[in-house]
């Protein structure tokens, strides 16, 4: 059997409704450099429950196209796992907790891998100098794209738990240490 030709196929049919988009600012005190492994250097972020939410961007009540409810409110939770390697990537696990607006926590969790720019990975574990990555004035964005699933239990919102996303976002880094992660998150169809 000869192998398919490649005029033969098509593209799967996939679309992306777009969900919600998120802020979260870190804690700039609170990172920690957990230190060398194997795989690289390990260090935590937290978000600042202060700062952080969940909106739509359009403020519309629901989600285009389904009828349920947006989701809309405050980061309650949030942590990064992330490993730092040699290779000038960084690599998380991020879990967030969203409190919406009508009081359910919808849990996301998800994994990324980002290019922190040339010689990232060493001006953020050192953090100090004229040559730390990013300024107040500039601050280096290193864009990423995830793929969060989520879990909740409150009726309004259970939907979600059969959900597979994809997120477009950025994280900014100023004087080395990680200030923002902001993404558009929406569900394949």
């Amino acid at each position: 059997m000869s192998p398919p030709r490649f005029d033969e196929r098509s593209f799967l049919d996939w679309n992306l409704l777009y969900l919600f988009s998120y802020d979260v600012e870190l804690d700039l005190k609170a990172q920690e450099k957990l230190g060398a492994f194997p795989e690289g250097v390990r260090m935590n972020c937290f978000a600042r429950r202060d700062l952080s939410h969940a909106y739509s961007v359009g403020r519309d009540a629901t989600v285009a196209g389904s009828g349920v409810r947006a989701i809309s409110g405050k980061i309650v939770w949030g942590g990064d796992a992330l490993t730092l390697r040699d290779d000038d990537i960084a690599s998380s696990d991020i879990r967030v907790a969203i409190q919406t607006d009508d009081e359910a926590t919808i849990h996301m969790y998800y994994n990324l891998i980002g290019y922190v720019g040339p010689g990232g990975v060493s001006r953020i574990v050192d953090g100090t100098g004229d040559d730390s990555l990013g300024s107040e004035e500039e601050p280096f964005e290193a864009p990423h794209v995830t793929s969060p699933t989520f879990q909740c239990a409150h009726p309004s919102y259970d939907w979600m738990n059969r959900v597979q996303a994809i997120g477009f976002g950025r994280a900014q880094l100023v004087r080395s240490k990680f200030r923002r992660l902001t993404a558009d998150v929406y569900a394949l169809t």
